[in-house]
């Protein structure tokens, strides 16, 4: 009789639908590296007893998590940028701080991401910095590049619409795109030409008239620098009438945005670029224009439509698995996060992020960094990454200071690999098949050849 029943049970349980059953260890891996930066045990062990939508739910449900304290400069921030009445000596001392202060900034931000219990937002907060470019080296404030930050992060999973608008009257926005430039009968593009370009519609989606007259309808949308303010300089916008997307009238920014929004090609570029981000090089055409067409129907519900990605049948896929590149920020995150470690060397960190091509808060150019791409790897870039993991893992000093507080991780680490049955829980670290052969190997030179295998790069 316990025989037929159990018969039973596992008939029933077969007739469920894929997204219905329980987590394997393979799909909560999967999960976690595309959302989490790396599949960490705690993680695993979250996720294990849940099916496809309620792990999902999980994921999007963790709240903003604030207990890393932002950096101390943060509270009382002073104007960095150095006055014309400075002389040398207190303009070199004003660079250096600022200069300190990036540093101090970005270390903080690693260690966020680090120790954030709620992942998902970190990575689309990243998402959004690469979607929303600045860049420190040409804003030169620290303080305005935080509050940009708070914004992307705040906004990260909440509605679309509400966070272009909020970028557009973000001072390092406006700063990053010269709109301080942008006045009546004398117009300036380069904001106008990015919110068409890359923000809202995408190329081949406008002309340059478009670009001309949203540039009109941008003028006296400025900033006060040194009080790190948005400004609406009413005298220096254009009244004049102005054809957008077809549409004619008196413009001014919200109307621009409230067009833009209409389009379909808002949600289309949102949709494609956030299918590169979770599920791979190569998005489906016509499923993007239908997820985009819900995404656009609840109202730019940015949690909706990052649900409905994870929810698809495409990022399940075995084929889609290991398809994608670990960004520099991610491959050190991902790593210190595999192991549930929580003390780190942020700044260096921060550092060697840099020297792999992602220097945070400091994007190559307005298109931002590769998403997910092959971009990030060639021959040169996978040795530079292979030797930072080594030599973490291993605790020994980096080139930029010391890895005392590597520690943790190593230790960690080496406690795992001793605990560790092999084969099994090494595929909770690698998104497919190891390339190396592990065999005869003793665990933490198992380990190193894990953190080495070219498959470690890719979720």
């Amino acid at each position: 009789m316990k025989r037929l029943l159990s018969s039973v049970v596992v008939c029933i349980f077969c007739m469920l639908p894929v997204s219905a059953k329980a987590l394997s260890h393979a799909d909560a891996k999967h999960l976690a590296l595309r959302t989490a930066f790396a599949p960490s045990p705690a993680l695993i062990n979250a996720l294990l007893p849940l099916n496809r939508e309620q792990a999902i739910e999980y994921l999007l449900a963790q709240p903003l998590d604030n207990h890393v304290t932002p950096p101390e400069f943060l509270t009382h921030p002073a104007v960095l940028e150095p006055q014309k009445n400075m002389t040398t000596a207190q303009k070199q001392a004003a660079n250096k701080l600022r200069r300190q202060q990036t540093q101090a900034l970005r270390g903080w931000y690693v260690e966020r991401m680090i120790k954030s219990r709620s992942p998902l937002r970190e990575m689309m907060t990243l998402f959004w910095q690469n979607h929303f470019t600045t860049s420190d080296q040409k804003i030169n404030d620290p303080v305005m590049m935080f509050n940009q930050y708070q914004i992307m992060r705040q906004q990260s999973l909440g509605y679309f619409d509400q966070m272009l608008s909020a970028v557009m009257r973000d001072p390092a926005i406006l700063f990053y795109l010269d709109n301080q430039k942008n006045k009546k009968g004398k117009p300036n593009e380069n904001l106008a030409r990015e919110l068409l370009e890359l923000y809202t519609l995408g190329e081949g989606n406008y002309t340059e008239n478009d670009v001309k007259n949203v540039a009109r309808a941008l003028t006296g949308w400025g900033l006060n620098k040194l009080k790190r303010q948005f400004v609406n300089k009413v005298k220096q916008h254009d009244q004049g009438v102005k054809t957008i997307l077809g549409r004619t009238g008196n413009f001014a920014m919200p109307d621009v945005l409230g067009i833009l929004l209409s389009t379909p090609h808002t949600a289309e570029l949102i949709t494609y670029k956030l299918w590169l981000n979770f599920i791979s090089p190569n998005p489906d055409p016509v499923k993007v224009k239908n997820l985009a067409k819900r995404f656009k129907d609840s109202v730019y519900n940015i949690s909706f439509l990052v649900k409905s990605l994870l929810m698809d049948d495409a990022f399940w896929a075995q084929e889609n698995r290991g398809v994608l590149v670990k960004s520099p920020i991610e491959l050190l995150v991902g790593l210190y996060r595999s192991f549930d470690v929580t003390d780190a060397p942020y700044k260096i960190l921060a550092n060697q992020s840099s020297t792999m091509g992602m220097t945070l808060f400091a994007p190559p150019n307005v298109k931002g960094w590769p998403i997910s791409s092959t971009e990030w790897i060639n021959t040169s870039s996978l040795l530079r990454r292979q030797t930072i993991l080594e030599r973490a893992i291993r605790g020994k000093e980096m080139k930029n200071g010391p890895m005392s507080k590597n520690r943790q991780l190593f230790e960690k680490s080496r406690h795992w690999a001793r605990a560790a049955t092999w084969p099994n829980d090494t595929e909770l670290l690698l998104a497919v098949s190891p390339v190396t052969d592990m065999e005869g190997k003793w665990p933490m030179q198992r380990l190193k050849q894990l953190f080495l295998d070219p498959v470690y790069q890719l979720k």
